[in-house]
């Protein structure tokens, strides 16, 4: 009798040990939606990233009031980098590069590809706040 009333213990054990870890709030990684921002030229500007992790890749898309884009990019560990592509004129390309620290993403932005032309300024006049946006994750 002792016998059955141990093993059902251990069942009844595992059963509820299982049911609670199932309670826990998973954690959802990288992959919905953010809602990022950053200092230009006329003021703050905003985008809706969605953000889609395939092990080390990173796809997605970059949605702001000019335009929806694809973006492409790599994850290694909490760090993360993704470029843009904007149409222009002229077409440019910025690679965003950040940190993930749970729900908040913190990084530089620089401006790729663009044949030696200006870029968001005239004559240098472009503040370092420019290249640094962050983005905070978007609840479902």
């Amino acid at each position: 009798m002792r016998f059955i009333s141990r093993n059902i213990q251990r069942g009844l054990s595992a059963t509820l040990l299982a049911a609670l870890t199932g309670c826990a709030r998973p954690d959802p990684g990288l992959a919905g939606q953010w809602q990022l921002s950053w200092q230009g030229r006329i003021g703050t500007e905003r985008a809706t990233l969605l953000l889609q992790p395939d092990g080390q890749l990173l796809h997605g898309s970059f949605r702001s009031e000019r335009a929806s884009l694809p973006l492409a990019g790599a994850l290694q560990a909490t760090k993360l980098s993704f470029t843009v592509d904007f149409p222009g004129p002229p077409p440019y390309r910025i690679l965003f590069s950040g940190v993930v620290h749970g729900d908040h993403i913190e990084g530089e932005a620089q401006p790729q590809d663009t044949g030696g032309r200006g870029f968001a300024g005239h004559g240098g006049e472009v503040s370092a706040d420019y290249y640094h946006w962050s983005a905070t994750r978007l609840t479902p």
